[in-house]
């Protein structure tokens, strides 16, 4: 499977907003978020790394 997990840094540290994520969608700075099950959730940020190795994306306030 394909799914990543989305992290939000903040001073150095990486918090878990979603897990399982299949799509991301960029309007300026605001990032949809689309979760396997159907779950959907929006944050303010902009990607800063994108690891497909790990599965993993990391997202800072924008």
């Amino acid at each position: 499977m394909c799914e990543s997990k989305v992290f939000l840094r903040k001073d150095d540290k990486e918090e878990l907003v979603m897990e399982d994520v299949i799509r991301i969608e960029v309007e300026g700075n605001r990032l949809k978020l689309y979760g396997i099950f159907g779950e959907f959730k929006e944050i303010r940020g902009r990607i800063v790394l994108m690891d497909m190795g790990s599965h993993k994306v990391v997202v800072e306030d924008a």
